[in-house]
Order: C-alpha cells, then structure tokens, then sequence
C-alpha cells in the first residue's frame, strides 16, 4: 500500500459521522424538505403529546399553537408550517427554536407558535412536523371570525321609469359567513314586509311607492352589523288626488282649495277657474281675476302656496265672494306627461242623507229624519215617495219590484231659531200610509241659492205587527171553511 492510500482511508476512519448525516443549514431553511436528519437508534423517537385540535378565535385575539413533544432529544429538529386556509402555497414559519417567517406577530417558544393580534389571513392549517422515515406530522386548524362588511355590486344610485323592474345586488364577507337583510329607509318593501334575505332584491313593476333608499345590512354573531345604500328614483308622469273634490262654502268664509300631485321630475302646477288660468299667486298678495264675458272681475284675496315635501297645492280665497263660485282646476304637468284634478266650490247644499230607521213603528205613518250639509240655512224641502210592491207570481220566480206613481210633499222651512253652523237637522212626518207597506222616499233641500241634487233612494215600511196578525186570522179562516165542505160533501151525496 503507498503513502497516498493510507493517508486516505486514515482521514475517512477518522471523520465524525455528524459531518456526513446533517447535511447544510445554513440559509433561511428554503430547502429544509431535503436535509436528512440522523436519528440515533438507540434513542426513542420524538411523538408529540398534543392532540389535533381547532382554534376559534376573533379577530385581535391571541393564540397558541401547541406542537408539545415527548422524547425531544437527538439531533430532529420540530418543523412549523401553515397551508392557509384560502389556498396557496405551504409556508414555513420556523424550524427548531429559529423562526423563519418575518411577521413580527408570531414568536417561537420551545414546541409553541404563539400569535398576537390575529387578522383573518392567519386562518389555515398548522403543521407540526418531524423529518422521519415516515414524517411525523401533528395537524391544527384555527379559524379566525370577523366582523363582517358588504358593499353594493350595483350604482349607489338608479333612476328608472314607472313599470320597468330593478334589481339591487350587495356582496359581504365576514366569519362566520354573513347574512344579508334588505330594508327601506321610507317604509316597508313592496312585498309588504319590513325586511327580506338574500344578496338580491327585485323589484318588479316599480311605481313611486316603491322609491326610496334601500339598504342591505350584513349582520353575523361578530362585532356590528355593516350597511351600503342605494337609491331608487322613480320617473313617473303627474299624479293627482284632491281632499274634497266638492267644497261647500259661502260669501265671506275662508276656503282653502287643495290638490295632492305626485310626479317625477317635480311637475308645475298651475290653477284655473271657470276655464280661466290664475296666475301663480304668494301668501297676502291681491289677484286681478282676468276678464270674463262682458264684466271685469273684481280683485280678492287669495294666494297659492305650494309644500313640495307634502305635496300639497293649496289655492286659499278669503274672503269668499258670490263670483267665486264654480270650477276649479288643477293643472300638473311634468315631461311625462299632464293631469287634471278637478274641485267644485258651490253654495247650493249637500243632498241629503236619511238618518231614520228603514223599519217603521207605527202602522199607518212614518217620521223620515235627514241631515244636510250647508252654509246657509235650508228654507225649503221636498219628500218624493210611493209605495212598492211585489206581485205574487213574480216574486215566486223573479223577485221583481212593482212600484206606484210618485206623490210629493213640500214644505217651507221656518228658519228662526235655528242653531248656527253649516249641518242642519230635518224631520218631517208622512201620514196617512198603508199599513204593513213598503215605500220608496227621496228627498231634495234648498237654501237661498238654490236646490241640492236628490238624496239616495231610501226604503221603508210601515209597521208590519198588525198585518202578521191579520195574515193569520185568515188563514185559519180559509182552514175552517175547507174543513166545513169536507164534512157536508158526504150529505150532499146522500141527498142526490
């Protein structure tokens, strides 16, 4: 053997076998997966006393993460690392007592990961690890809850016109997994209810109802509910109501004349009178009314104030004069379109309204009572009435009404001594009627300018006890004279 071949062999008997199992650690441990790590055989393996377990912890919160071990010993070092929990490549976090990752929230102590102040990217699984043949692997889960948030998926704002359909889309986030509530700042939904779930709300068919802000709120059993706003504006044509399409009034009152218009765009509106235009008037200001047929009208006191939040258009005339009276027209009109609501102002009375019962307490008379509604007082009324009927074969088969000719009855009003006010109270008493008969009544009132419309049709009857009596005693009549021809029929034959 030379020289060189000893020298050789003595340098390999006298190298430690650290040298040749450990393999290069040195780096940030980017290719720990490849060192091989030489377990001593006469020494017990390391097993890890921990369990596999889940963590639940909210957002801020603290957390350990146990990787505790039995039989530490030997030249094995405990590897730590995290597969997250929304995908992704696996991490390393530390190796031995070295920590690797750079996030200065988590810190190494012994077999435990601790992590403060957590944020939801630190949810996934945590691995701790032996490099064995095969690994030795101990598995935790932690999941971090949050608050939830949400933001709208549609603009914070859509115009639409009447009919079409519109849907509103939010999208939130947030552990444990949001729920989404919609709700209308203005009122309760179309569906009629105050709240509905869901990341969609349609809205079908809409119409100025259904305008508004809706939110949509996510809420979960984390921190408070979030919230996004959007608006729904509605593009319709005008739409009109009045609140007495009749008003009744007099010379010298305070009337206020009033029309309830909807519409989007904001219409203009504009009043006429007698189809003559007034022009737009403000609080306390004197109207020149425009000329009418062969008379110049004279200047009153009125003003149009409008109350855009209300809606409500109001034409206010104090005081009130005899050339006042007539039709009054309210004119709306946006780009959509226009609309007319119309209001009669009149002196002549209400018709009347019968307030006595239909079912008579005497036989052969009966007291009609009626109220009436006017600003001056009734001097006059007339009672329409006649009797009805029905005939015997019609009313087994189809129920129809004979009736007789009208008979009138009209009478002044003494009006000294009547109480004040615009509701007048009448009686009047009709005598002679048939007993146990049904009638028919209307009735018209007047006062100085002129009658009112008729009164509904008012039925009533007289009193009907004495005829049920009546009915009886004849039908035991006609009982009694049957049963007297049965029994002289028999003799009658005999004779013959």
């Amino acid at each position: 053997m030379d020289k060189t071949t000893f020298f050789t062999l003595l340098a390999l008997l006298l190298l430690s076998p650290q040298g040749l199992s450990i393999g290069n650690l040195k780096g940030d441990y980017a290719d720990y997966s490849d060192i091989y790590y030489y377990q001593d055989p006469r020494m017990e393996p390391p097993t890890f006393s921990a369990r596999s377990q889940k963590f639940t912890v909210e957002v801020g919160q603290s957390v350990i993460i146990p990787c505790d071990v039995e039989n530490p010993g030997g030249r094995n070092k405990l590897i730590i690392k995290k597969i997250p929990a929304n995908g992704g490549s696996e991490k390393l976090l530390s190796v031995g007592s070295d920590k690797v990752t750079p996030d200065a929230r988590m810190t190494v102590d012994g077999s435990r990961l601790t992590i403060s102040r957590t944020l939801p990217r630190d949810a996934g699984i945590f691995i701790c690890q032996f490099d064995l043949e095969p690994p030795l692997q101990l598995k935790h889960t932690l999941d971090i809850q949050y608050a939830p948030s949400v933001r709208a998926l549609v603009p914070p704002e859509q115009r639409v016109a009447k009919g079409n359909t519109v849907i509103l889309e939010c999208k939130a986030h947030g552990n444990p997994e949001p729920v989404i509530n919609w709700s209308r700042q203005e009122g309760p939904l179309s569906s009629g209810h105050l709240s509905q779930q869901g990341e969609r709300l349609v809205l079908e068919a809409v119409d100025r109802e259904m305008d508004g802000t809706y939110l949509c709120t996510a809420v979960n059993s984390i921190g408070e509910p979030a919230s996004a706003a959007m608006s729904v504006i509605v593009e319709y044509p005008p739409e009109i109501t009045t609140e007495n399409a009749i008003v009744r009034t007099g010379e010298g009152d305070h009337v206020e004349l009033v029309c309830v218009v909807h519409g989007r765009p904001p219409p203009d509106v504009v009043w006429t009178h007698n189809g003559s235009p007034l022009p737009d008037t403000i609080m306390d200001t004197q109207l020149l009314l425009p000329q009418q047929a062969a008379h110049t009208r004279t200047s009153y006191h009125a003003h149009l104030s409008q109350n855009n939040f209300a809606h409500r258009h109001t034409l206010t005339i104090n005081p009130v004069k005899e050339d006042d009276f007539g039709t009054y027209v309210c004119i709306a009109e946006n780009s959509l379109g226009q609309k007319t609501a119309l209001i009669q102002m009149t002196s002549l009375p209400k018709p009347p309204q019968v307030t006595s019962s239909p079912n008579g307490g005497e036989s052969t008379r009966y007291t009609l009572t009626w109220e009436t509604e006017s600003y001056y007082p009734i001097t006059e009324f007339i009672i329409k009435y006649r009797r009805t009927h029905m005939d015997a074969w019609q009313q087994r088969n189809h129920n129809m009404v004979m009736a007789d000719s009208w008979e009138s009855v009209s009478r002044a009003v003494d009006t000294e001594g009547m109480r004040q006010g615009t509701r007048h109270a009448l009686a009047y008493t009709l005598d002679p009627l048939e007993v146990a008969t049904d009638y028919v009544a209307v009735i018209r009132v007047r006062n100085k300018y002129g009658w009112s419309s008729e009164s509904d049709n008012f039925s009533f009857s007289t009193k009907k006890t004495m005829a049920v009596q009546q009915s009886s005693s004849s039908t035991r009549r006609h009982v009694n004279a049957a049963l007297f021809i049965f029994l002289l029929l028999p003799h009658l034959f005999t004779v013959i």
